[in-house]
């Protein structure tokens, strides 16, 4: 029996995380095109609106009013199966999504990657993309984990993952998602790391933290995203939706 109308609703906005689509598979990472087709129903059939990442950005800042059943959802790493199964379903719903991207897929001009559920959409592949369909952003430029890298060589990996999507021109939403969701361990390095992003125009960062993400926001380099499996079922969806996560407390 599914008791999450039992549970309070958090307010804020839900931010979910997925990562790859793939048939057969169900794991921590990777989700099949039946589930994710399920997931996608049950969020309609609730009424909830997915935005764009623009849309997200002016209503925790202030700039927009927040509607209610609005959410984001977030894809990371851009997997070539985000176009195959995840971009029919957006243009179905009439919905939103967010690719993050790492940088180092757009030097290619076909999609890369062994074995075949690893393959990454090219610049070419993006290129094909509405950008009022499927925003792209940043995921570090080879997936770096930001907790064992300086200040230095994060701004080198960001201005880097900058420059690439420039390039390439593809028009990508100031904001960056942490790979691994990690971020430096030292509060000085970290409040430096920030303010490097703001003073380069990056407008906000995605952690994960599994809780809803508040409106407005209270740090905009520290937004919490909810960890969807490619085992959660529309159950455990629905009480990620309302708590963030599937334990009560």
């Amino acid at each position: 029996m599914n008791l999450s109308w039992l549970l309070p609703v958090t307010k804020g906005i839900p931010v979910l995380m997925y990562h790859k689509v793939w048939p057969g598979i169900s794991d921590n990472f990777t989700i099949t095109p039946e589930n994710l087709q399920g997931h996608f129903a049950y969020l309609a059939a609730e009424g909830y609106n997915a935005i764009s990442l623009q849309q997200y950005l002016n209503i925790i800042n202030g700039r927009s009013a927040h509607p209610e059943k609005t959410m984001l959802l977030t894809f990371d790493d851009g997997y070539m199966t985000n176009l195959q199964y995840v971009y029919p379903l957006l243009l179905r719903y009439n919905w939103a999504a967010t690719f993050f991207i790492i940088g180092e897929s757009l030097e290619h001009e076909t999609a890369r990657g062994e074995p075949d559920t690893d393959q990454k959409m090219s610049f070419a592949e993006l290129r094909q993309l509405d950008p009022t369909v499927a925003q792209l952003a940043l995921h570090g430029y080879h997936h770096e984990h930001f907790d064992r890298l300086s200040l230095t060589e994060i701004q080198s990996v960001m201005q880097r993952s900058i420059a690439i999507f420039q390039d390439k021109r593809i028009p990508f939403v100031p904001a960056l998602a942490y790979p691994y969701g990690a971020r430096p361990k030292d509060k000085a390095t970290c409040r430096a790391m920030k303010e490097w992003l703001k003073i380069n125009g990056i407008e906000a960062a995605f952690r994960i933290g599994n809780r809803v993400s508040s409106v407005p926001a209270p740090d905009t380099y520290e937004i919490r995203r909810i960890d969807i499996l490619g085992t959660d079922s529309v159950a455990d969806l629905a009480i990620k939706l309302r708590k963030g996560k599937l334990k009560p407390f």
